[in-house]
């Protein structure tokens, strides 16, 4: 069935499976021989692949999905939703690539589709029962096991039990999600590092109409002035980094003389300007970035305060950030 079903989240991202995807899912399905005992094989044909996914488009309520990894967009499983009834579905064709740690944000986005997009009450899964990873892996992340489905599957001529594991949406929307989101973002974490180094909050930038009027009443907070004034004319601002004990060191930002850089803020009476985050590897988190939909507002340039470079982005949330070059 086509679909237009996309769903981000942390680490990893949904994208519905197309016919140019062939190679992939015959590369995925096959790459791990231990793991292929327990999934229907498959012919290394393309054109066979190419001809199942289209007989998949042609069907109803089947949703298949590949697992892309957001911060690089390489492809790293495959996951569905399928037999579609009362309300319910089965979630399967899960395959994620060796070495990648999509397992538990795939699942959590499938939730997502199920409960979020097409308004399902349950979706189950069913897993060969010797295939103990699997059904471990079920088990750690708390899905609700219903029972064994003795002689269910047939594989290569063998008659296999099947474990079968659920969640409910009223289960997912008040325990689950905050379970697997919360190792989702431990995964994101890891992953961040791994691909740009140091990602570490630096300060948040307020906007206001003058430096010292500012401190004054950011004072009552425990704050006080850390280092001299600065002038960056390319930007058109003038800024003071303030401090405080166990607190987010803020810049206070006011426009030099002629210079309109923060009247929208000011306007709009909007006095968080920016949240800054300094990078050990500047480009990358640049073009991971551009790949969330961030839009550059401000091209890369040297700082004159930091005399590394920064850059100014937009989130899709209007939310401004600024990358600072360690």
């Amino acid at each position: 069935m086509k679909h237009n079903i996309s769903l981000s989240g942390f680490s990893y991202q949904l994208r519905p499976v197309y016919k140019s995807d062939a190679q992939f899912i015959i590369d995925t399905r096959l790459e791990d021989a231990n793991r292929n005992k327990y999934i229907h094989l498959i012919d290394a044909d393309v054109s066979k692949q190419e001809k199942w996914i289209e007989n998949y488009l042609a069907r109803e309520d089947d949703y298949y999905f590949v697992v892309e990894n957001a911060l690089t967009g390489e492809p790293e499983g495959l996951i569905g939703l399928y037999d579609i009834k009362d309300e319910k579905a089965e979630w399967g064709r899960w395959v994620i690539k060796k070495g990648s740690l999509a397992a538990v944000e795939s699942v959590d986005l499938i939730c997502q589709v199920a409960f979020d997009k097409l308004g399902l009450k349950e979706i189950y899964s069913r897993t060969i029962e010797n295939n103990q990873a699997v059904v471990s892996f079920h088990n750690s992340a708390k899905e609700h096991f219903r029972r064994v489905l003795e002689n269910f599957f047939e594989l290569n001529g063998t008659l296999y039990n099947a474990v079968e594991h659920y969640i409910d949406a009223s289960y997912y929307k008040t325990f689950l999600m905050f379970e697997l989101q919360k190792k989702a973002q431990m995964v994101f974490s890891r992953n961040l590092k791994q691909l740009i180094g140091n990602f570490k909050f630096h300060h948040l930038g307020l906007a206001c109409s003058n430096l010292d009027t500012e401190t004054y009443n950011l004072k009552m907070l425990g704050y006080r002035q850390n280092g001299v004034d600065f002038e960056d004319s390319v930007q058109g601002v003038k800024g003071r980094f303030l401090c405080a004990e166990n607190q987010p060191e803020i810049e206070l930002l006011c426009n030099l003389e002629g210079s309109h850089t923060l009247d929208i803020w000011l306007k709009n009476k909007v006095k968080i300007y920016h949240m800054a985050y300094e990078v050990d590897n500047f480009d990358y988190a640049l073009d991971m970035l551009r790949r969330r939909r961030c839009v550059i507002v401000k091209q890369p340039e040297k700082s004159t305060y930091f005399g590394k470079r920064i850059c100014f982005l937009v989130l899709s949330n209007m939310l401004m950030i600024e990358l600072i070059e360690r």
